[in-house]
Protein backbone atom coordinates (compact mmCIF):
# COMPACT_ATOMS: atom_id res chain seq x y z
CA UNK A 1 0.00 0.00 0.00
CA UNK A 2 1.48 3.59 -0.91
CA UNK A 3 1.79 6.08 2.20
CA UNK A 4 -0.81 8.68 2.63
CA UNK A 5 -0.09 12.52 3.44
CA UNK A 6 -0.62 13.04 7.31
CA UNK A 7 -2.77 15.86 6.37
CA UNK A 8 -5.79 13.64 4.53
CA UNK A 9 -6.62 10.75 6.35
CA UNK A 10 -9.22 8.07 5.58
CA UNK A 11 -11.46 6.12 7.81
CA UNK A 12 -13.53 3.17 7.01
CA UNK A 13 -16.47 2.27 9.16
CA UNK A 14 -18.00 -1.35 8.64
CA UNK A 15 -21.42 -1.32 9.96
CA UNK A 16 -24.09 -4.53 9.41
CA UNK A 17 -27.94 -3.92 8.49
CA UNK A 18 -28.83 -7.04 10.96
CA UNK A 19 -30.79 -4.91 13.01
CA UNK A 20 -31.08 -0.97 12.27
CA UNK A 21 -29.03 -0.07 15.22
CA UNK A 22 -25.45 -1.23 13.84
CA UNK A 23 -26.30 1.46 10.63
CA UNK A 24 -27.52 4.10 12.87
CA UNK A 25 -24.26 3.82 15.48
CA UNK A 26 -22.18 4.08 12.32
CA UNK A 27 -24.48 7.12 10.95
CA UNK A 28 -24.14 8.88 14.20
CA UNK A 29 -19.80 8.42 13.98
CA UNK A 30 -19.60 9.65 10.27
CA UNK A 31 -21.40 12.51 11.43
CA UNK A 32 -19.18 13.51 14.29
CA UNK A 33 -15.80 12.72 12.44
CA UNK A 34 -17.12 14.93 9.38
CA UNK A 35 -17.92 17.70 12.19
CA UNK A 36 -13.98 17.35 12.88
CA UNK A 37 -13.07 17.84 8.80
CA UNK A 38 -12.75 14.11 8.53
CA UNK A 39 -14.78 12.37 5.74
CA UNK A 40 -15.07 8.42 6.09
CA UNK A 41 -16.61 5.65 3.86
CA UNK A 42 -19.13 3.99 5.46
CA UNK A 43 -19.77 -0.15 4.15
CA UNK A 44 -21.60 -2.93 4.74
CA UNK A 45 -19.52 -5.76 3.76
CA UNK A 46 -21.81 -8.61 3.24
CA UNK A 47 -23.69 -5.89 1.08
CA UNK A 48 -20.19 -6.11 -1.44
CA UNK A 49 -20.19 -7.17 -5.14
CA UNK A 50 -17.52 -9.90 -3.90
CA UNK A 51 -20.06 -11.02 -0.74
CA UNK A 52 -21.98 -14.55 -0.94
CA UNK A 53 -25.45 -13.35 -1.71
CA UNK A 54 -26.62 -15.92 1.23
CA UNK A 55 -25.45 -13.23 3.79
CA UNK A 56 -28.07 -10.76 2.77
CA UNK A 57 -30.52 -13.35 3.49
CA UNK A 58 -28.76 -14.15 7.46
CA UNK A 59 -29.66 -10.71 7.86
CA UNK A 60 -33.12 -11.22 7.36
CA UNK A 61 -32.97 -14.26 8.90
CA UNK A 62 -31.56 -12.43 12.09
CA UNK A 63 -34.36 -10.10 12.65
CA UNK A 64 -36.87 -12.87 11.77
CA UNK A 65 -35.02 -15.36 14.64
CA UNK A 66 -35.53 -12.63 17.32
CA UNK A 67 -39.08 -11.81 16.33
CA UNK A 68 -40.41 -15.89 15.95
CA UNK A 69 -37.74 -17.61 18.15
CA UNK A 70 -36.18 -15.32 20.63
CA UNK A 71 -35.80 -18.05 22.85
CA UNK A 72 -33.74 -19.68 20.46
CA UNK A 73 -31.97 -17.11 19.79
CA UNK A 74 -31.02 -16.23 23.60
CA UNK A 75 -29.96 -19.92 23.80
CA UNK A 76 -27.21 -19.49 20.88
CA UNK A 77 -26.53 -16.22 21.96
CA UNK A 78 -25.32 -17.91 25.62
CA UNK A 79 -24.05 -21.11 23.98
CA UNK A 80 -21.76 -19.67 22.16
CA UNK A 81 -20.18 -16.91 24.27
CA UNK A 82 -17.64 -19.05 25.55
CA UNK A 83 -13.40 -19.51 24.86
CA UNK A 84 -13.43 -21.04 21.39
CA UNK A 85 -17.02 -21.34 20.42
CA UNK A 86 -16.25 -17.55 19.61
CA UNK A 87 -13.50 -18.52 17.02
CA UNK A 88 -15.72 -21.04 15.53
CA UNK A 89 -17.87 -17.97 14.82
CA UNK A 90 -14.88 -15.81 13.68
CA UNK A 91 -13.98 -18.86 11.14
CA UNK A 92 -17.80 -19.16 9.87
CA UNK A 93 -17.99 -15.77 8.88
CA UNK A 94 -13.75 -15.33 7.80
CA UNK A 95 -14.83 -17.84 5.10
CA UNK A 96 -18.03 -15.29 3.33
CA UNK A 97 -16.32 -11.70 3.98
CA UNK A 98 -12.53 -12.10 3.44
CA UNK A 99 -12.85 -11.21 0.15
CA UNK A 100 -15.35 -8.17 0.70
CA UNK A 101 -13.57 -7.03 3.34
CA UNK A 102 -9.69 -7.11 1.44
CA UNK A 103 -11.44 -5.43 -1.59
CA UNK A 104 -12.67 -3.01 0.86
CA UNK A 105 -9.34 -2.22 2.45
CA UNK A 106 -7.22 -2.18 -1.18
CA UNK A 107 -9.67 0.17 -2.68
CA UNK A 108 -10.35 2.57 0.33
CA UNK A 109 -6.76 2.02 1.92
CA UNK A 110 -8.12 3.39 5.63
CA UNK A 111 -6.00 5.00 8.31
CA UNK A 112 -8.37 3.32 10.68
CA UNK A 113 -10.87 1.02 10.38
CA UNK A 114 -14.01 0.93 12.73
CA UNK A 115 -16.48 -1.74 13.29
CA UNK A 116 -19.75 -1.24 14.98
CA UNK A 117 -20.23 -4.86 14.61
CA UNK A 118 -18.63 -7.88 15.66
CA UNK A 119 -15.78 -9.95 14.59
CA UNK A 120 -15.16 -7.54 11.24
CA UNK A 121 -11.75 -6.32 12.60
CA UNK A 122 -10.44 -10.24 13.79
CA UNK A 123 -11.13 -10.97 9.83
CA UNK A 124 -8.96 -7.97 8.74
CA UNK A 125 -6.25 -8.52 11.49
CA UNK A 126 -6.00 -11.98 10.17
CA UNK A 127 -5.27 -10.57 6.84
CA UNK A 128 -1.96 -9.11 7.94
CA UNK A 129 1.66 -10.30 8.15
CA UNK A 130 3.21 -9.22 11.73
CA UNK A 131 1.59 -6.17 13.08
CA UNK A 132 1.57 -4.11 9.84
CA UNK A 133 -2.01 -2.47 9.22
CA UNK A 134 -4.23 -0.34 9.22
CA UNK A 135 -5.19 1.31 12.95
CA UNK A 136 -8.11 -0.80 14.19
CA UNK A 137 -10.94 0.16 16.18
CA UNK A 138 -14.44 -1.54 17.56
CA UNK A 139 -17.27 -0.06 18.77
CA UNK A 140 -19.62 -2.19 20.90
CA UNK A 141 -23.29 -1.18 20.67
CA UNK A 142 -25.24 -3.06 23.09
CA UNK A 143 -24.99 -2.13 27.05
CA UNK A 144 -24.71 -5.28 29.03
CA UNK A 145 -24.38 -8.81 27.97
CA UNK A 146 -22.25 -8.45 24.95
CA UNK A 147 -21.19 -11.60 23.42
CA UNK A 148 -17.29 -12.23 23.60
CA UNK A 149 -17.14 -12.03 19.31
CA UNK A 150 -16.99 -8.50 20.38
CA UNK A 151 -13.19 -8.10 21.68
CA UNK A 152 -10.49 -8.35 19.21
CA UNK A 153 -6.77 -8.95 20.84
CA UNK A 154 -5.66 -6.85 17.67
CA UNK A 155 -7.72 -3.63 18.08
CA UNK A 156 -5.79 -0.74 18.71
CA UNK A 157 -8.82 1.21 20.51
CA UNK A 158 -12.01 -1.00 22.10
CA UNK A 159 -15.08 1.71 22.41
CA UNK A 160 -17.31 0.42 25.07
CA UNK A 161 -20.74 2.02 26.30
CA UNK A 162 -20.60 1.06 29.79
CA UNK A 163 -18.68 -0.09 32.64
CA UNK A 164 -20.40 -3.50 32.37
CA UNK A 165 -19.23 -3.83 28.31
CA UNK A 166 -15.50 -2.33 30.03
CA UNK A 167 -15.33 -5.61 32.39
CA UNK A 168 -16.13 -7.81 29.53
CA UNK A 169 -13.80 -6.42 27.76
CA UNK A 170 -10.91 -7.15 30.34
CA UNK A 171 -11.88 -10.66 31.51
CA UNK A 172 -11.56 -11.46 27.26
CA UNK A 173 -8.32 -10.53 27.84
CA UNK A 174 -8.43 -6.75 26.07
CA UNK A 175 -5.49 -4.26 27.40
CA UNK A 176 -7.02 -2.15 29.74
CA UNK A 177 -5.09 0.80 28.48
CA UNK A 178 -6.72 -0.09 24.75
CA UNK A 179 -11.00 0.15 26.55
CA UNK A 180 -12.32 3.41 26.36
CA UNK A 181 -15.07 3.99 27.97
CA UNK A 182 -17.10 6.37 25.47
CA UNK A 183 -20.66 5.59 25.69
CA UNK A 184 -22.74 4.53 22.45
CA UNK A 185 -22.48 6.55 19.55
CA UNK A 186 -26.32 8.38 18.78
CA UNK A 187 -27.18 11.18 17.64
CA UNK A 188 -26.39 14.03 19.49
CA UNK A 189 -30.15 15.64 19.49
CA UNK A 190 -31.45 12.94 21.56
CA UNK A 191 -29.74 14.60 24.28
CA UNK A 192 -30.91 18.62 23.69
CA UNK A 193 -33.73 18.48 26.19
CA UNK A 194 -36.59 20.72 25.21
CA UNK A 195 -38.11 23.26 27.09
CA UNK A 196 -41.90 22.61 26.94
CA UNK A 197 -42.85 19.14 24.98
CA UNK A 198 -46.22 20.43 25.36
CA UNK A 199 -45.02 22.80 22.17
CA UNK A 200 -43.77 19.92 20.28
CA UNK A 201 -47.05 17.68 20.70
CA UNK A 202 -48.85 20.55 19.76
CA UNK A 203 -46.52 20.98 16.34
CA UNK A 204 -46.55 17.08 15.71
CA UNK A 205 -50.56 17.27 15.91
CA UNK A 206 -51.00 15.88 19.15
CA UNK A 207 -52.87 16.24 21.93
CA UNK A 208 -51.03 18.78 23.93
CA UNK A 209 -52.49 18.26 27.32
CA UNK A 210 -52.52 14.05 27.05
CA UNK A 211 -49.95 11.85 29.00
CA UNK A 212 -48.83 10.65 26.16
CA UNK A 213 -46.59 7.25 25.59
CA UNK A 214 -44.67 6.53 22.47
CA UNK A 215 -44.31 2.77 21.45
CA UNK A 216 -41.11 1.51 19.69
CA UNK A 217 -39.93 -1.76 17.73
CA UNK A 218 -36.78 -1.28 16.15
CA UNK A 219 -36.29 -0.01 12.61
CA UNK A 220 -37.95 -3.41 11.35
CA UNK A 221 -41.68 -2.87 12.93
CA UNK A 222 -40.97 -6.50 15.05
CA UNK A 223 -42.32 -7.23 18.63
CA UNK A 224 -45.70 -7.52 20.33
CA UNK A 225 -46.71 -4.05 19.68
CA UNK A 226 -50.31 -4.09 18.66
CA UNK A 227 -51.13 -6.91 20.91
CA UNK A 228 -49.76 -4.56 23.99
CA UNK A 229 -51.18 -1.37 22.30
CA UNK A 230 -54.60 -2.97 21.99
CA UNK A 231 -54.17 -4.42 25.55
CA UNK A 232 -53.24 -0.87 27.16
CA UNK A 233 -56.62 0.84 24.72
CA UNK A 234 -59.27 -1.20 27.07
CA UNK A 235 -58.14 0.63 30.20
CA UNK A 236 -60.14 3.99 30.85
CA UNK A 237 -57.26 6.24 31.90
CA UNK A 238 -56.79 9.25 29.81
CA UNK A 239 -53.73 9.04 27.76
CA UNK A 240 -52.92 9.29 24.15
CA UNK A 241 -50.80 6.77 22.13
CA UNK A 242 -47.94 7.13 19.40
CA UNK A 243 -46.74 3.80 17.98
CA UNK A 244 -44.40 4.32 15.31
CA UNK A 245 -43.94 1.05 13.23
CA UNK A 246 -41.04 0.85 11.39
CA UNK A 247 -40.49 -0.71 7.95
CA UNK A 248 -43.27 -2.95 9.16
CA UNK A 249 -46.25 -2.22 6.48
CA UNK A 250 -47.94 -4.89 7.79
CA UNK A 251 -48.28 -4.01 10.91
CA UNK A 252 -49.05 -0.22 10.00
CA UNK A 253 -52.28 -1.31 8.36
CA UNK A 254 -53.01 -3.65 11.10
CA UNK A 255 -52.59 -0.72 13.80
CA UNK A 256 -54.21 2.00 11.44
CA UNK A 257 -57.96 -0.17 10.82
CA UNK A 258 -57.70 -0.90 14.46
CA UNK A 259 -60.84 0.87 16.44
CA UNK A 260 -58.86 2.89 19.06
CA UNK A 261 -60.70 4.18 22.18
CA UNK A 262 -58.03 6.31 23.28
CA UNK A 263 -56.46 9.16 20.88
CA UNK A 264 -53.77 7.17 19.03
CA UNK A 265 -51.07 8.20 16.47
CA UNK A 266 -49.51 5.49 13.41
CA UNK A 267 -46.35 6.22 12.35
CA UNK A 268 -43.88 4.39 9.68
CA UNK A 269 -40.13 5.18 9.34
CA UNK A 270 -39.78 8.37 11.19
CA UNK A 271 -36.55 10.38 12.34
CA UNK A 272 -37.25 10.09 16.31
CA UNK A 273 -35.77 13.09 17.99
CA UNK A 274 -39.26 14.90 18.04
CA UNK A 275 -41.10 11.68 18.44
CA UNK A 276 -39.28 10.80 21.79
CA UNK A 277 -38.80 14.10 22.78
CA UNK A 278 -42.64 15.00 23.00
CA UNK A 279 -42.99 11.72 24.73
CA UNK A 280 -44.01 10.96 28.72
CA UNK A 281 -42.92 7.24 28.32
CA UNK A 282 -41.24 5.50 26.00
CA UNK A 283 -42.23 1.64 25.86
CA UNK A 284 -39.69 -0.34 23.38
CA UNK A 285 -37.74 -3.91 23.14
CA UNK A 286 -34.77 -3.51 24.57
CA UNK A 287 -32.28 -2.41 21.19
CA UNK A 288 -29.02 -0.87 22.46
CA UNK A 289 -29.27 2.15 20.41
CA UNK A 290 -33.32 2.87 20.93
CA UNK A 291 -31.96 2.55 25.34
CA UNK A 292 -29.09 4.61 24.58
CA UNK A 293 -31.42 7.22 22.76
CA UNK A 294 -34.04 7.08 25.19
CA UNK A 295 -31.42 7.86 27.96
CA UNK A 296 -29.85 10.60 26.21
CA UNK A 297 -33.50 11.99 26.37
CA UNK A 298 -33.98 11.36 29.54
CA UNK A 299 -37.53 9.29 28.95
CA UNK A 300 -38.52 6.73 31.79
CA UNK A 301 -38.87 3.68 29.40
CA UNK A 302 -41.33 0.00 29.57
CA UNK A 303 -40.09 -2.94 27.72
CA UNK A 304 -42.79 -5.09 26.63
CA UNK A 305 -41.92 -8.81 26.13
CA UNK A 306 -38.46 -10.50 26.83
CA UNK A 307 -35.59 -9.49 25.01
CA UNK A 308 -33.11 -12.33 23.86
CA UNK A 309 -29.45 -12.59 24.08
CA UNK A 310 -27.66 -9.15 24.20
CA UNK A 311 -30.57 -7.03 24.27
CA UNK A 312 -31.54 -9.16 27.83
CA UNK A 313 -28.66 -7.00 29.24
CA UNK A 314 -29.59 -3.81 27.77
CA UNK A 315 -33.31 -4.08 29.53
CA UNK A 316 -31.58 -5.56 32.79
CA UNK A 317 -28.72 -2.23 32.57
CA UNK A 318 -31.68 -0.14 32.67
CA UNK A 319 -33.77 -1.67 35.02
CA UNK A 320 -31.35 -2.24 36.84
CA UNK A 321 -30.73 1.57 37.26
CA UNK A 322 -34.01 2.76 38.12
CA UNK A 323 -34.63 4.25 34.53
CA UNK A 324 -37.26 1.53 33.04
CA UNK A 325 -39.56 -1.63 34.41
CA UNK A 326 -39.70 -4.31 31.96
CA UNK A 327 -43.02 -5.75 31.36
CA UNK A 328 -43.52 -9.86 31.19
CA UNK A 329 -46.93 -10.30 29.47
CA UNK A 330 -49.96 -8.14 28.78
CA UNK A 331 -50.80 -7.55 31.71
CA UNK A 332 -48.40 -6.25 33.59
CA UNK A 333 -47.81 -4.26 30.38
CA UNK A 334 -51.22 -2.23 31.01
CA UNK A 335 -50.20 -2.18 34.65
CA UNK A 336 -46.78 -0.48 34.63
CA UNK A 337 -48.20 2.06 31.63
CA UNK A 338 -50.97 3.08 33.20
CA UNK A 339 -49.00 3.71 36.39
CA UNK A 340 -45.99 5.59 34.49
CA UNK A 341 -48.97 8.13 32.74
CA UNK A 342 -50.52 8.75 36.03
CA UNK A 343 -47.26 9.52 37.89
CA UNK A 344 -45.35 12.35 37.31
CA UNK A 345 -43.81 12.01 40.46
CA UNK A 346 -42.65 8.63 39.13
CA UNK A 347 -41.77 9.80 35.73
CA UNK A 348 -39.34 12.32 37.52
CA UNK A 349 -37.78 9.73 39.56
CA UNK A 350 -36.96 7.58 36.55
CA UNK A 351 -35.65 10.71 33.79
CA UNK A 352 -33.81 11.45 36.75
CA UNK A 353 -31.82 7.87 36.50
CA UNK A 354 -32.02 8.06 32.85
CA UNK A 355 -30.23 11.54 32.56
CA UNK A 356 -27.06 9.57 35.20
CA UNK A 357 -27.03 7.33 32.53
CA UNK A 358 -27.00 9.14 29.11
CA UNK A 359 -23.99 9.77 26.91
CA UNK A 360 -25.41 11.90 24.24
CA UNK A 361 -22.30 13.20 23.15
CA UNK A 362 -20.39 8.90 22.47
CA UNK A 363 -20.63 9.88 18.78
CA UNK A 364 -18.20 13.01 19.48
CA UNK A 365 -16.33 10.23 21.74
CA UNK A 366 -15.67 8.07 19.48
CA UNK A 367 -14.44 10.50 17.02
CA UNK A 368 -11.97 11.92 19.42
CA UNK A 369 -10.33 8.26 19.99
CA UNK A 370 -10.20 7.99 16.10
CA UNK A 371 -8.36 11.36 15.91
CA UNK A 372 -6.15 10.01 18.48
CA UNK A 373 -5.17 6.68 16.46
CA UNK A 374 -4.78 9.12 13.22
CA UNK A 375 -2.06 10.74 15.23
CA UNK A 376 0.16 7.65 16.18
CA UNK A 377 2.95 6.35 14.14
CA UNK A 378 1.87 4.66 11.08
CA UNK A 379 2.16 0.86 11.38
CA UNK A 380 0.88 0.22 7.38
CA UNK A 381 3.11 -1.21 5.45
CA UNK A 382 3.04 -4.64 3.12
CA UNK A 383 0.53 -7.27 3.88
CA UNK A 384 -0.78 -10.67 3.19
CA UNK A 385 -3.49 -8.92 1.35
CA UNK A 386 -1.87 -9.44 -2.25
CA UNK A 387 -2.13 -13.11 -1.67
CA UNK A 388 -6.29 -12.43 -1.87
CA UNK A 389 -7.30 -12.68 -5.19
CA UNK A 390 -9.96 -10.20 -6.00
CA UNK A 391 -11.89 -10.47 -9.38
CA UNK A 392 -12.34 -7.83 -11.15
CA UNK A 393 -16.00 -6.34 -10.61
CA UNK A 394 -18.20 -2.48 -11.82
CA UNK A 395 -18.17 -0.04 -9.16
Amino acid sequence: MTNKSSTKSTVLILTSDAGSGHRSAANAIDQALRAQGITPIVANPAHHPLAPHTLVEAERFYLDMVHRAPEQYALAHLLTDAPGLDLFLEYSLAGALRKSLAALVLTHQPDVVISVYPLFTRIISSMFRRKKRPRLMTVVTDLGNVHRAWFNHADDCVAVPTMAVREKALKCGIDIARVVHTGLPINPAFGRIPDNPAVLRTELGWDAALPTMVMLSGGAGIGPVAQMAEALDTTPNPYQLVIVAGRNQQLATQLRVYPWRHPTHIYDFVPLVNVMHAADVVASKAGGLTVSECLAAQKPMLFYGDAPGQEGGNRDYVVAYGAGLAAGDAQAFVNYATTLLSSVPLRASMASAARQLGMPDAASAVADEVQRLLALPAVRVASRLSTVRIPHTRP
